[in-house]
């Protein structure tokens, strides 16, 4: 959930949304915005990835902001679920793109692709394996 929650508010996907996509997401964003104040370290994060979504790393520190802050406020971690199951529905693929979301726990694999040719394996190494 932090992955496609840092990549809405990364690339400020309210673009294009109807206005109950946008309504979502600036709840979201707000959501987000309260609970990083006095967190200087989260605040960078949340601005170096709006200033340049395309950079992976940056990316990376705003899910790891947005994970600890969830780990470290449980009201923060209820209400951003609830924000994003709002804002989900209204995150649509166009023009051939793909949207893929993911809520709710995950317990094992979870696959998110577009145009797969041939199978998919999860495997578990075996103990003889590095």
């Amino acid at each position: 959930m932090v992955t496609a929650i840092a990549g809405a508010l990364a690339t400020k996907a309210a673009e294009g949304l109807t206005e109950g996509g946008r309504a979502a997401f600036e709840a979201l964003a707000r959501l987000v915005q309260r609970a990083f104040q006095g967190r200087a370290s989260a605040q960078a994060a949340l601005t170096g990835a709006e200033a340049d979504p395309a950079d992976e790393t940056r990316i990376e520190e705003l899910q790891q902001q947005l994970a600890q802050t969830a780990a470290e406020d449980p009201a923060f971690k209820t209400d951003l679920r609830g924000a994003w199951r709002e804002l989900a529905p209204h995150l649509t693929a166009s023009d051939g793109a793909v949207a893929n979301n993911v809520s709710g726990t995950v317990e094992g694999n979870a696959v998110q692709a577009r145009d797969l040719h041939g199978g998919i394996l999860f495997s578990t190494p075996s103990r003889d394996e590095p």
